[in-house]
């Protein structure tokens, strides 16, 4: 049975790019067995037709929390709280896992003065720990990893990290058991309409918000937070949750 991880990001990855406000990145990985994410993906499509009356709506983080464009049926507080409840059922209900690399981007640069690789250090971690959460009883090539295309250059520079990764292994995982991963690393643009890839970005703007803003309460991380991977004990921090450096 092939899994899937279904990567995005919230944040700047460039670390010479400080912000006040949100100055961390989050690099968020969602992994699905392959026929819970068919199933998943089949009540996402169902919930779009009933809001939006197609499959065609890609749900963005940003635009549906300030309810822009399709979004503004948000403006509603009856609809609002309908589609809530509807999605807090796919949210809870959905066999799912969430991985996420948090780079706090200060500490990035007092350690790493001459890097930015925030994402390209993030990619490697979440591929380590998706790894480890499903398991290493699985079929060569079991594991692909899928993200949003973002341009030639860095879609290619990307792809040849990947390659290095599988083919010479980490600190942490050997060659030998990165056979578990699919040697291709798979792109998909937004007009796809990837439900996956939505998710993960629904995902991961709470993470970080949860990161920034502690004390405040965050519902949709509330959630999603026993979906993310976790050691025997319950400990999330260092398996499902990677704070770097």
């Amino acid at each position: 049975m092939r899994h899937f991880v279904f990567i995005d990001e919230t944040g700047e990855a460039n670390v010479n790019k400080p912000d006040p406000r949100f100055n961390i990145f989050v690099l968020c990985g969602v992994i699905f067995r392959e026929d819970h994410y068919n199933k998943f993906d089949n009540e996402l499509k169902g919930l779009k037709l009933k809001y939006f009356g197609n499959e065609d709506v890609v749900f963005h983080s940003y635009h549906m929390r300030n309810k822009l464009g399709v979004f503004k049926i948000f403006q509603d507080e009856q609809v609002l709280s309908y589609f809530y409840s509807d999605i807090e059922n796919i949210f809870t209900q959905s066999n799912y896992k969430i991985i996420a690399c948090i780079v706090n981007k200060d500490d990035y640069r007092k350690k790493y003065p001459k890097a930015n690789f925030a994402y390209e250090d993030s990619l490697k971690f979440l591929c380590e720990r998706a790894m480890s959460c499903i398991g290493h009883k699985h079929n060569e090539n079991t594991l692909h990893f899928c993200l949003e295309k973002r341009g030639g250059r860095k879609d290619r520079e990307l792809k040849k990290l990947y390659t290095k990764i599988i083919r010479f292994g980490t600190d942490y995982k050997s060659t030998m058991e990165f056979k578990l991963c699919h040697p291709t690393l798979f792109f998909r643009g937004k007009n796809q309409n990837i439900n996956g890839l939505q998710f993960s970005d629904l995902c991961a703007y709470p993470i970080a918000r949860k990161v920034l803003t502690p004390t405040i309460p965050q519902p949709t991380y509330e959630l999603f937070k026993n979906k993310i991977y976790s050691n025997w004990q319950g400990r999330k921090k260092g398996y499902g949750l990677k704070y770097f450096p």
